[in-house]
Order: structure tokens, then C-alpha cells, then sequence
């Protein structure tokens, strides 16, 4: 079934990160034509039994607060559709901060999420994700797009697309061909050799990158592909992907898939996603596997 969408939404707190974000939504909403929703969460510390007894001196606190989060998200609105040409649109909501952004993506028919990595502020590891974009991530229908630096570049020269050996990984083919087209991107398939004296595994994924490499090349992409061996003291395919890409110079979209924890229902974001999340220096697509009822962005 045909899904029509309606917007991108990019989720903002004012931060550095989550303004980069939105300037990143400006391309993708421009060649979609959709408007940009920009939302802002009020968190909810939730109703305490003192809270009947509220004086009105705070609850006109609250409200000058909430008023003045308006005014600034309509301004940084405002600002966004002059410098995008695009319309923007503000929203603002109250509750858990992850939860508002799923429901207003659903209710929106958002074809994707923008968001900055928000830091948990007393976290000893920087590259931490944060709860509220990880669980955004695992728990989204549809692709969420995470910016964790300013990104110069404006457009998408070429998508990197890791692959590996899961049936999940597959599936991030056809959305990144359909969105070279969107960018006229070219893409760089790479795979991660783990263990460069398994022919087995050297075998098949040789075997998958041809494949996939023929596949893109029959869609008037242009595409290159490469297997890539993992340095000894790499702990995961993580650092080889990232330093792939920043050697490449040209990368402007890494695109990665959640992967299915044997035995659970639930998908999670594994350490190898946590990491390319976390410490990439330009935009990361999340998409959800098929098994969740994810439908083709483009479809």
C-alpha cells in the first residue's frame, strides 16, 4: 500500500546539536516536498499530591516560561522557513520528551525524524547516545536521522552503505538507491572483513558485494564497492566504518539498519550502531527491519 507522508520532523531542545539538525532537514524537506514540524517537549515531572496546593504566583511562573519556549520556537521557526524556502511549522508539547516525539511522528505522518544527539548531562562516556534518541531510534516507523556536528556540506555527494552478513542489512539497499536518486548521490558499498583468514566469510561477503554492487549499478547509480579489513586493535566494525568515511572525503549519509537481538522481540541499538551514531561526523539514517512492518521511506 502507497503511504502518503506529510512532513519531517525534527525535534529541537535550542541546542547547537539540534539546530544543526534542523539546518540538515532543509535539503530533504526541499527535495520531498514536505514541510518541516518543529517540535519542542516541555518535560512533565508528573502530578505530585502537592501539586493541588500550587500557588498562583507559580503557576504564572509556568506559564511565563512556557510562553517565552513558545516565542522562541515560532522565532526559530520563522528564522528556518526564510533560510530553507520551505514552510515550517512549530509545535509544543508536554510529557517524556521520546514518547511526544513518536506519537506527533505517527499523528504527523512524518517520513522522517531529525534529531541532534542529546547528551545526558552528568554522562562520563561523551559518546553516549542519550535515552531520549536511543529511544527514539529503536522505537520509530520510520527512519530517523541523527546529526551529532554541524555538517558544511549542502546536499549529499555519496551515501555509505555498510553491509554484513545479517538478512537484515539487506534491506537497506532499495532505500538507498531510491535515495540517491533524491540527492543524485552516488554510493559506496563497503564490508567490514573481520577475519581476514576466514575465506568462508571473505567468500560470501565478496559474493554479497557483487551482488549488490550489480544490483545499484542497474538502477543508473553510480557505486563503488570494497571490502575493508578491520584492524587488530578495532573491538568492532565500528572504528574501520568510520574512518572509511572520513577517509573517503565525500561521505554526507551513513545509513544503518537496528539489529534483532537473538531470542527478543524488541530491537535494539547494538554497539557497533551505538558507536557509528555516536562518534560520526556527518548524518546517520537508523532504519527498522522489516519484521517491525517497516514500509519502504519512498513507497
Amino acid at each position: 500500500m502507497k503511504r502518503n507522508f506529510n512532513s519531517i520532523l525534527v525535534a529541537t531542545d535550542f541546542s547547537e546539536k539540534s539546530l544543526a539538525a534542523l539546518e540538515e532537514s532543509y535539503n530533504l524537506a526541499k527535495l520531498t516536498r514536505l514541510k518541516i514540524t518543529l517540535i519542542h517537549v516541555i518535560r512533565d515531572s508528573g502530578q505530585s499530591l502537592l501539586s493541588v496546593f500550587e500557588s498562583d504566583n507559580s503557576r504564572k511562573l509556568q506559564k511565563e516560561y512556557e510562553d517565552q519556549i513558545r516565542a522562541e520556537l515560532i522565532r526559530v521557526a520563522e528564522d528556518a522557513s526564510k533560510k530553507s524556502g520551505v514552510p515550517v511549522n512549530a509545535v509544543i508539547s508536554r510529557g517524556k520528551e521520546y514518547d511526544k516525539i513518536l506519537k506527533s511522528a505517527k499523528l504527523l505522518e512524518s517520513k522522517f525524524i531529525v534529531m541532534g544527539l542529546n547528551a545526558e548531562p552528568f554522562a562520563v562516556n561523551k559518546d553516549y547516545i542519550g535515552s531520549i534518541t536511543s529511544k527514539v531510534i529503536r522505537n520509530a516507523t520510520c527512519p530517523v536521522i541523527t546529526v551529532n556536528n554541524k555538517h558544511t556540506f549542502d546536499g549529499c555527494r555519496s551515501i555509505l552503505l555498510p553491509l554484513d552478513l545479517t538478512q537484515e542489512t539487506r534491506q537497506k539497499v532499495t532505500n538507498a538507491i531510491e535515495l540517491a536518486k533524491l540527492f543524485g548521490s552516488r554510493i559506496k558499498v563497503m564490508s567490514v572483513l573481520t577475519s581476514p583468514h576466514d575465506k568462508e566469510e571473505t567468500n560470501r561477503l565478496e559474493i554479497q558485494m557483487n551482488q549488490v554492487k550489480r544490483f545499484i549499478e542497474d538502477s543508473n547509480i553510480p557505486v563503488t564497492a570494497e571490502l575493508v579489513e578491520k584492524s587488530p586493535d578495532a573491538n568492532s566494525p565500528a572504528p574501520v566504518i568510520l574512518k572509511y568515511a572520513e577517509e573517503q572525503g565525500d561521505i554526507d549519509l551513513i545509513m544503518i539498519m537496528t539489529q534483532k537481538e537473538s531470542g527478543l522481540i524488541e530491537y535494539f541499538i547494538g554497539s557497533s550502531a551505538q558507536d557509528i551514531i555516536s562518534r560520526s561526523k556527518v548524518p546517520v539514517m537508523s532504519i527498522i527491519p522489516q519484521q517491525l512492518g517497516f514500509i519502504s521511506i519512498f513507497s
